[in-house]
This record gives C-alpha cells, sequence and structure tokens, in this order.
C-alpha cells in the first residue's frame, strides 16, 4: 500500500517538498517521545515520594524542625546584645624616632622604635584575650555578675560556678579584636546584654591596655639606661686600666717616657741650633763695623762655640748610648706607642658612651610611646546582635541543604 502526499490544492508534491514533509513528522513524533518519557518520570518521582514513608520524616527532622528552633530561639529566646565599638593606635612620641636611633656604640637606647610599636601592637593584641586582661577588668567590673544573670537566655548565659579557664573561652566570644596590618590600628568590639555594661567593659579593657603599653614602655626605658650603664662602667674600667699601664710602663726600669725624652732632645738641638743661626747672623753684620778684637765680636764667637759644644754633646750623647740600651729603650718606645694608641682609642669610645648614656637617659626620662584612641567608646542606643532575620534565614538554607542531602542518600539506598 502506497500513500501519496499531495498539496492542499491537491497536487502531488515535488521530492524536495515530500522530503521536508517527512522531517517535520519525525520531529514531531520526537517530541511527543519526549513529553511521554518526562512526564513518566515525574510520576515516578511523585509515586517513589508517595510511597516511601521516610521522606516526611526526613522532611520533619532534617528542615522543619531545625527551621522551627531557629526561628523560635532567635525571634522569641535570645537575649539582645548590646555593641561597643572603640578603635585605637600605638605611636611614638614626636621626636622619640630621632633620638633614639642607633648609636655608635650599640646600646639599644637607640633601639627601631618603628619595630617596637609593631611588637607592642601585637602584644596588647594578644593581652585582650588573655588571662591578667580578664583578672584586672573583674576588679572595676562584675564580668561574672554581668554574664550569669537570670535574664539572660540560656544558651548565652555563664554559669558563674565555672572556673576562669571556661569564662575565658566565654570571654573570647563577647571580646573580638581585630588589628590592620597596614595602619597598626586596632578595633575592640564588646558585646554585652545591657548598654551601659558594654560601654563599662570596653572602658575598662581600655584603661587595662594604656597602663600595660605603659609599663612595657618604661621597661624598654630602663633596659636600655641600664645597658647604657654598664657599658659606661665598662669603658671606664678599660680606660683606667690602660692608663695604669701607660704609668708602669713609664716608670720601669727608669725609663720615665721614652717618646717625651727622644721629643725633648730634637726639641733641644732645634732651639740650639737655632740660637747659632742668629749668632752667626749678627757675628757677621758686627765684623763689618767692628774690629775683631771687639768686646762685641767676642762675646759673640764666645756664645757661638758654647753652642757648638751643647750640640755635639747631646749629638754624642745619642750617638753614643750602649746598643743594649738603645734596644731596652726601643722595646719600650715600641710598647709605648702601642698603650698610648689603645689608650687613645679607649679614651674616644669613652667619649661616645658618655652621648649613648646621656641619650638613654634623656629617653628614659620620657615617655617614648602614646596609648591613642581614634575612635572612642559611646553608649550603644539599640542592640545590633543577634542578627535574628539573617540567622533564621541560614538555618533554613542550611537544614534545606541538610534534607535535599538526606532524600538524596535515601534514594541512593533504595
Amino acid at each position: 500500500m502506497s500513500v501519496e502526499i499531495r498539496n492542499p490544492q491537491g497536487q502531488p508534491l515535488t521530492p524536495a517538498d515530500r522530503s521536508q514533509a517527512v522531517a517535520e513528522s519525525l520531529k514531531q513524533l520526537a517530541r511527543v517521545s519526549r513529553f511521554a518519557d518526562r512526564k513518566k518520570g515525574i510520576r515516578s518521582y511523585q509515586s517513589h515520594v508517595k510511597s516511601d514513608p521516610w521522606v516526611p520524616v526526613l522532611f520533619a527532622l532534617c528542615f522543619a524542625l531545625p527551621t522551627l528552633i531557629g526561628a523560635l530561639y532567635y525571634g522569641l529566646i535570645a537575649t539582645d546584645r548590646y555593641v561597643t565599638e572603640a578603635r585605637f593606635a600605638i605611636r611614638p612620641a614626636i621626636g622619640s624616632v630621632d633620638k633614639a636611633s642607633p648609636d655608635a656604640v650599640g646600646t639599644t637606647s637607640g633601639s627601631q622604635m618603628h619595630q617596637m610599636v609593631a611588637q607592642d601592637s601585637l602584644i596588647t593584641y594578644a593581652y585582650i584575650h588573655s588571662r591578667p586582661m580578664v583578672e584586672a577588668v573583674e576588679k572595676q567590673v562584675p564580668l561574672r555578675e554581668i554574664f550569669s544573670r537570670d535574664s539572660i537566655d540560656y544558651i548565652s548565659r555563664f554559669d558563674p560556678e565555672k572556673p576562669i579557664e571556661k569564662f575565658l573561652k566565654y570571654w573570647k566570644h563577647r571580646v573580638e579584636v581585630e588589628i590592620e596590618q597596614t595602619s597598626g590600628i586596632m578595633t575592640l568590639t564588646v558585646n554585652a546584654f545591657d548598654a551601659a555594661e558594654s560601654l563599662a567593659i570596653t572602658k575598662a579593657i581600655l584603661a587595662e591596655s594604656e597602663r600595660m603599653v605603659n609599663q612595657l614602655s618604661v621597661e624598654a626605658r630602663n633596659d636600655a639606661l641600664a645597658e647604657s650603664t654598664r657599658e659606661m662602667k665598662l669603658a671606664e674600667e678599660r680606660i683606667t686600666r690602660l692608663r695604669l699601664a701607660v704609668r708602669d710602663l713609664r716608670n720601669q726600669d727608669g725609663v720615665l717616657d721614652a717618646q717625651k725624652t727622644n721629643e725633648t732632645n730634637l726639641k733641644v738641638l732645634a732651639e740650639l741650633r737655632t740660637a747659632r743661626i742668629n749668632f752667626a747672623v749678627q757675628l757677621g753684620l758686627s765684623q763689618r763695623d767692628l774690629a775683631p778684637e771687639s768686646r762685641r765680636i767676642i762675646d759673640l764667637k764666645t756664645q757661638i762655640k758654647d753652642l757648638d759644644d751643647n750640640i755635639a754633646r747631646i749629638e754624642r750623647q745619642s750617638a753614643s748610648q750602649d746598643p743594649e740600651q738603645k734596644r731596652l729603650l726601643s722595646d719600650a718606645l715600641t710598647r709605648f706607642e702601642a698603650l698610648d694608641n689603645e689608650r687613645k682609642d679607649a679614651e674616644k669610645y669613652y667619649a661616645k658612651v658618655i652621648a649613648a648614656h646621656e641619650r638613654a637617659r634623656i629617653i628614659a626620662a620620657r615617655q617614648i610611646e602614646f596609648f591613642n584612641l581614634v575612635v572612642q567608646p559611646v553608649l550603644a542606643e539599640s542592640a545590633q546582635q543577634p542578627r535574628r532575620i539573617l540567622m533564621i534565614s541560614l538555618i533554613a538554607a542550611g537544614s534545606a541543604v541538610l534534607f535535599a542531602a538526606a532524600l538524596f542518600a535515601r534514594k541512593q539506598m533504595t
């Protein structure tokens, strides 16, 4: 049996039109089959859901119950928390950086100011969450009483009978601190169940932090002064020891000062030769006008002869010394020059140590870094925590994911 396809006018189709008509028919059949498969899959899933009794249970346990509990807690039970924020930074005093520059003797009176400020900032950051901070603040504010009132919900309330270690963990949830790496500004955030109490805790933390920073500054300054004082005493002992060694060398074996003796002889010879030249000039001028037998000529010749004798005597004494005596004098002169040079170096170093000690004393007499409040803490006018809608939404979203995972696991099991 053959079926001939015709157009609406009743005329037979061309081969090209016939092929296009067949292709359109095949596409329509494919669409119908896909729709039928989809409907079949939906019906299969619905029947699976209706036939599996665990699906409602999983829905109730994984989604409905957690969402309901979260909505009840954050909507009706959770106690309002008031947040107080303060910002502060540790800054060097004006002029301290220049005065605390490294000195020439290596004492820590010239420690790097910027590095010390950065270290103190990190110390303060860690100190706020430490046990000494909690104990210091508790002396000013009754922390356990504040966080354990009956008006606070059970989950947020602290049991006052628990030890300090448990309270320290609770403290870290109520007090947060962040530090900006670039500027060094620290942000302190305190959560409490009363606005006035939150402000009081914040002020107590700031006061204790400032006290600790000042104590660190005092200890650093005192350490620098003590080190500079020790260095100065060592320099004094060194220069005293060298001076005694020079004195002993001068008095040893009758040698008072070989260097000064040699310098004195050279100076005397120079003076004698200068005087002889002057007398010789005067004699030459006088001989032009006076007779050789005159008193003036005779006196000048006598003085010149005496000078020649003295010059010759000093030169003979220097040239006629015993070789062993010359060796002893040479050794003494060498040791003396070495000790004298070391003594001069010690005196220069001692002068630098005195200057460094004076610099350390000036720094120790003033505060080199300050605890500066950038943002003052103020009384909160409304509760900022907990964020009820956000927390309920997060719980609902997490419950939905949990329910979907439970359904998938259930389907894999069946």
